[in-house]
């Protein structure tokens, strides 16, 4: 048998041995430091309050929670503030890199192969809106009774059944909630949200109808970049989990 002090010289040798070993590789910081920036446009349209703000200190829930999500996920973000028509085209020829969007408002067609979407981020709805008061076509917001309807819309939006209907375009909800008002069109589609704080803000009697989509804004991701879906979606857990993302939305709703 070995006396102690040969098994306390043996046991500092291999200590030793595994230090030095342990010194030849690599370090890789790659965990700790950003490894890309991904440029992204947050905006919506000029009025889509409470997601996206324009003007002051709070910038809206999407722009809040975005960053929170690039934080965590070890992403360094640029953002990049665009018109809708154009954010659709910069996210195809690469100049934005994602963008958040709800799958449910996109045809099959404009679910294209050339993106990536992340876990659920934020709860959103949209309904057909009117003015309080309007003669109301039987089973609104049905297929049949959109057909060829005139329905006003934001101008650059995805809509998934606007083949069905007569887009009449209109720069934001702010517009939408006007042109009620001034009886310009007897139909929109609006997020409820948008929605109930332009009428509030306009003191216009606004009606939220039949529901037209109901479910999450998710990020989209040029498809590219999906090895970095993993982390992000990492993100989106950890920051649901810690109350993170209500905590966000709470701040505005």
């Amino acid at each position: 048998m070995l006396n102690n002090s040969w098994c306390q010289l043996l046991i500092l040798a291999l200590l030793l041995l595994l230090t030095t070993r342990a010194a030849g590789q690599p370090v890789d910081n790659n965990h700790y430091l950003p490894i890309v920036t991904l440029k992204f446009d947050p905006s919506g349209s000029s009025a889509w309050y409470p997601y996206y703000i324009n003007s002051g200190e709070k910038r809206g829930i999407v722009v809040d929670a975005v960053a929170i999500i690039l934080a965590t996920a070890n992403i360094s973000g640029k953002e990049i503030v665009l018109p809708p028509k154009r954010t659709n085209l910069s996210l195809k020829n690469g100049l934005v890199d994602f963008d958040l969007i709800n799958p449910d408002w996109l045809s099959k067609v404009q679910q294209s192969n050339d993106y990536v979407f992340s876990d659920p981020v934020i709860p959103i709805k949209e309904h057909i809106i009117y003015l309080a008061g309007t003669a109301l076509p039987k089973n609104l917001g049905e297929d049949q009774q959109l057909t060829d309807q005139h329905i006003g819309t934001v101008r650059g939006y995805y809509y998934h059944n606007d083949n069905l209907f007569n887009r009449l375009d209109y720069p934001s909800e702010k517009e939408l909630v006007k042109a009620l008002f001034r009886k310009r069109i007897s139909f929109a589609i609006s997020g409820d949200k948008p929605a109930q704080y332009w009428a509030k803000t306009l003191s216009v009697p606004i009606i939220l109808g039949p529901v037209h989509s109901d479910g999450y804004l998710r990020i989209r991701l040029r498809k590219e970049l999906k090895y970095l879906l993993p982390q992000i979606n990492d993100a989106i857990e950890l920051l649901k989990v810690n109350g993170s993302i209500e905590s966000i939305m709470n701040a505005y709703i």
